[in-house]
């Protein structure tokens, strides 16, 4: 069991719903899936996390919470995945958020956390309510990395490790929820890959996801600090080690960004034997890269902790403007606003142009780059590419559209011809008339 960004929670008809709002271009009821990320409050302070240049010190009240839970989950809201902005355990109603969801069957898809406040309480309250997975950023195998790397007293580290022992405690024999301790590696930890992996392991981690700290905008982090892809050698012999520690266990998820250091875990998982495994993110026959556009202008939203709404986490940076306010009046109204309607345009006509599509700026003025560029942005299709009717359903979809679009074009292109024409006889008949005029003058 693990996160799924809501897609595991929809059914067919909700899908269907979605498919037909992309073809005629309309609005579904409200998002199935939506990120709430409650407070930007945050008990430390990562040196890699980009949310720092947005955070504020607001959190959304819990009576707003309530009320915004009631109102998605009547148009259909089925998951919510809680990150930052900051810590969401850093909420102080936190516990009652997690028991109103419960009460309206909305599932915590994901928890993303550092995990310095989740206490038995909370704890106890995932395990019943079913929560999928949750995510600890734990980053470091020891209390001056961790200080290192968070901002925050060394203390810290071992009430968090502690933490994440109780809640697998507390979850037993169940699958849910998966627990997940990620780490990031730099230029200044990376030699330390073996003790990441076994302190993964001795909290009991279904997974343990590896990654690099990544460069982020406005230049927070030191250049030096970032392991560069040439690097590869020096990375070799880790790999080569956790990956032996790991045959048996295979808890380890590693995708590195870097096609070099890619290749070179295909190589250590050949010549250690490494257990072939289904790809985490399976892709069905039906998914095509031409439909694999973003389409969560008809699926999802990220609401802040200030109320701001933004598509998604991806596009929650300082130089984009939200799509509106969650703190006042209705979400559908948000939600079928102007805001709204115009990034579903831009994301359907994306959708539409296909693997023709590309970024244009005077066009695309709610989406960027990213959204349009192959391979800039991982998560528009990673969850849903495996889902076999559905790709094959909005292939249909969008084929019919294309050519309801096409001839659109053409009738219009027509219609313009004849404007033309129609311009051009009348100035000849002007000039007729005028030339008449002077003969008779």
């Amino acid at each position: 069991m693990r996160g799924s960004h809501g897609w595991a929670e929809i059914d067919a008809a909700r899908k269907r719903e979605i498919i037909a709002a992309i073809e005629t271009g309309t609005a579904t009821a409200g998002p199935s899936h939506v990120e709430l990320d409650l407070t930007d409050r945050c008990n430390v302070a990562c040196y890699f996390c980009n949310q720092q240049d947005v955070r504020t010190t607001q959190q959304i009240s819990f009576e707003h919470v309530c009320a915004l839970v009631d109102e998605l989950a009547s148009t259909g809201l089925k998951s919510v995945r809680f990150s930052g902005g900051g810590d969401p355990l850093a909420h102080r109603d936190f516990g009652r958020v997690l028991d109103h969801l419960a009460s309206r069957d909305v599932v915590v898809d994901n928890l993303t956390t550092n995990a310095a406040l989740l206490d038995r309480g909370i704890a106890r309250r995932l395990v019943a309510g079913g929560a999928r997975e949750v995510l600890v950023s734990l980053n470091a195998a020891n209390s001056a990395d961790y200080a290192r790397m968070m901002q925050v007293k060394p203390v810290v580290f071992d009430r968090v490790v502690e933490n994440v022992r109780a809640l697998v405690a507390e979850r037993g024999d169940s699958e849910a929820p998966a627990v997940a301790v990620q780490f990031l590696i730099d230029r200044l930890n990376v030699e330390r890959l073996p003790e990441m992996y076994e302190l993964g392991r001795s909290m009991g981690a279904d997974r343990i996801p590896v990654a690099l700290v990544l460069n982020i905008p406005l230049a927070r982090i030191d250049p030096n600090l970032l392991l560069h892809p040439s690097e590869t050698e020096r990375l070799r012999p880790l790999l080569r080690d956790i990956l032996g520690r790991d045959r048996d266990a295979r808890r380890l998820q590693i995708n590195f960004p870097t096609p070099e250091w890619n290749a070179m875990l295909d190589e250590l998982k050949r010549e250690l034997a490494y257990p072939e495994e289904p790809p985490l993110f399976p892709t069905a026959p039906a998914f095509q890269m031409k439909n694999g556009h973003c389409f969560f202008g008809w699926y999802t939203a990220t609401i802040r902790g200030n109320g701001d709404l933004y598509p998604c986490c991806l596009l929650m940076t300082p130089d984009y403007t939200p799509l509106g306010n969650a703190s006042k009046g209705r979400f559908t109204d948000r939600w079928n606003g102007p805001e709204f309607t115009k990034l579903r345009s831009e994301m359907r006509d994306v959708l539409l142009d296909g693997e023709k599509a590309q970024f244009d700026p005077e066009r695309h003025r709610v989406i960027r780059p990213q959204c349009v560029t192959d391979g800039a942005c991982w998560l528009k299709n990673i969850y849903f590419r495996g889902d076999q009717e559905f790709y094959e359903r909005l292939g249909q979809a969008l084929e019919r559209a294309r050519r309801k679009d096409r001839f659109r074009l053409a009738a219009r292109r027509g219609f313009r011809r004849v404007a033309r024409v129609a311009r051009d006889l009348r100035r000849v008949a002007r000039a007729a008339r005028d030339l008449g005029r002077r003969a008779s003058a």
